[in-house]
């Protein structure tokens, strides 16, 4: 309800695409057209966290070294193949093809250490429009205590949103 129509929402760091799916269908219901789009370098993250887990590793070894067939074919099998479009590249490299001030949305949840969350807070930062937002996931300090310390020095004033989310609103 709160985005115009035409609004172009970005996630970087899609995985397997459910909640990139969750997000088409949310656009769908509102009956307004969107453009959803998903960025993902289809090749896991590696261990990350307090725990070192790769929580990637299986999709990556089951796809032959990337998931990206695995999260096509499940943004086939939740039928929006129409309005789901996915980058496969790095975040900084996809931040790139789109120009400064053009997107209502970015949600960041990519690589959870804390140089890279800054690199994509600087990278797609510029890349929201006026009143939109950027936001991202795992913001949990028992278990992403990195996540917390970048968004706390990139954007001191980002709040607590949702559930393990934080949210930046454009000025």
């Amino acid at each position: 309800a709160h985005f115009p129509h035409h609004s172009r929402f970005v996630e970087v760091g899609t995985y397997l695409g459910r909640s990139l799916c969750s997000l088409a269908e949310v656009t769908q219901i509102s009956g307004k057209r969107h453009q959803v789009i998903g960025v993902d370098t289809c090749l896991g993250s590696g261990p990350e966290g307090l725990q070192l887990k790769d929580y990637h590793a299986a999709a990556v070894q089951q796809g032959g070294g990337t998931f990206a067939g695995t999260l096509h074919r499940n943004i086939l099998a939740c039928g929006h193949e129409k309005n789901v479009s996915i980058i496969i590249a790095d975040s900084m490299t996809a931040a790139e093809f789109f120009a400064d001030a053009s997107i209502d949305w970015v949600h960041l949840d990519a690589r959870h250490d804390y140089a890279s969350l800054t690199s994509d807070i600087a990278s797609w930062l510029p890349k929201v429009k006026k009143g939109g937002w950027l936001t991202g996931d795992d913001y949990d300090y028992a278990k992403w205590p990195e996540v917390i310390a970048a968004v706390a020095d990139a954007l001191p004033n980002a709040a607590a949103w949702s559930t393990q989310q934080w949210r930046w609103i454009v000025s």
